[in-house]
């Protein structure tokens, strides 16, 4: 959105699929790739990271000093460094799941790190969460779901100056030609990624019986994510729900994806941390009945706002379609709160801050 409304002209780095410079001096960068100097080494006025994992904190501490520095997250690198906030974040089954599938990276970190403040003197710098400690010391801001109310904030090595709201889940443009369905035994959608921290697991699980009892078919997304987490899902989904499942395990074409979700009246979301909130804001606009963890982060930032939201901890849960009233309710709400205008809002102050930052 920054480029498309810039009058000025600017040299952009993005991450990319390989690492090469256009004949406008933009650069496109790898995302596993290390900073080329010329980029590291260039006099830039800000600096927007948004992921506070390697290779990022390396080059941070390596570029000049002088940029305006922001870290603009989306929640899963510091649910990564920082311990705290992962204690809880997985359901029982989807813990074990995790472990057979040796996917514990978050506790191999958390062991890591005790072994490191146990045993090793707090002057060396010898692991990632080292360097991605003393990189988040640079930040000159932070955007994230809360804003002011950044849910890291007690973690961080030094809060910076400026904490914004998120810059991401503007409603997409043009905004889908398609109503959720109002069909009472349509199917009931889960998730909207192979998320490891989705507890896929436990739902399925969980609710195997009232979900073969009730005819309805349960379609998870899966496409995007870890492909060994994704085709787990996939057949212990299969022997619980048998030919009542189907897992969409490829990305669609935008349009096909939205006729896809269409298809069904209700969403499930079953994660506890922050993440799939783009996904929530389009449910919203498509008049989906949306269920969401009250024991998470995402219930508690979109409840706030005033969405009507049903509660997927519920022993007894409601998938039938939301009354128009709701739909009206949370698609006017959807429009208001993550309008263009509003998300760029908060780039606008951004960019004074940077301005600020440069007399």
């Amino acid at each position: 959105m920054l480029l498309a409304r810039s009058n000025e002209a600017h040299v952009w780095v993005f991450a990319g699929g390989q690492t090469a410079q256009d004949g406008a001096g933009n650069w496109s960068v790898h995302s596993k790739e290390n900073l080329p100097e010329e980029i590291r080494m260039a006099k830039w006025d800000a600096v927007v990271v948004h992921k506070m994992r390697h290779p990022t904190p390396k080059w941070l501490l390596t570029i000049p000093d002088g940029p305006f520095i922001l870290w603009a997250s989306w929640g899963e690198d510091y649910f990564r460094v920082f311990p705290a906030l992962s204690k809880g974040i997985y359901l029982p089954k989807s813990r074990l799941l995790l472990g057979v599938l040796c996917k514990y990276s978050v506790s191999i970190l958390s062991l890591i790190q005790f072994l490191r403040r146990t045993l090793l003197p707090a002057s060396w710098n010898v692991t990632p969460r080292d360097t991605e400690l003393q990189a988040m010391r640079k930040a000159d801001a932070i955007a994230n779901l809360f804003g002011e109310d950044f849910i890291a904030k007690p973690y961080l090595p030094q809060v910076p100056k400026h904490l914004y709201s998120s810059f991401y889940n503007a409603v997409p443009d043009p905004i889908p030609n398609v109503q959720a369905s109002r069909d009472p035994q349509g199917p009931i959608l889960l998730g909207s990624s192979a998320s490891t921290s989705g507890n896929h697991l436990d739902f399925i699980w969980d609710h195997r019986t009232s979900l073969v009892q009730s005819g309805r078919k349960l379609q998870v997304i899966l496409a995007y994510g870890s492909k060994r987490y994704a085709r787990a899902i996939r057949a212990l989904a299969s022997v619980a729900l048998g030919d009542n499942v189907e897992c969409l395990m490829q990305k669609l074409p935008l349009e096909e994806y939205y006729r896809f979700l269409a298809a069904s009246p209700v969403v499930v979301h079953n994660q506890i941390r922050n993440q799939n909130t783009g996904n929530v804001v389009l449910s919203f606009l498509l008049g989906h009945r949306v269920l969401l963890r009250s024991d998470g982060l995402t219930h508690r930032f979109f409840s706030g706002l005033g969405f009507i939201i049903g509660d997927a901890c519920s022993e007894e849960l409601d998938f039938s379609p939301l009354d128009e009233a709701g739909r009206q309710h949370n698609r006017a709400l959807a429009l208001r709160e993550f309008s263009d205008a509003k998300i760029m809002s908060r780039h606008d102050r951004f960019l004074q801050d940077v301005e600020r930052s440069h007399p």
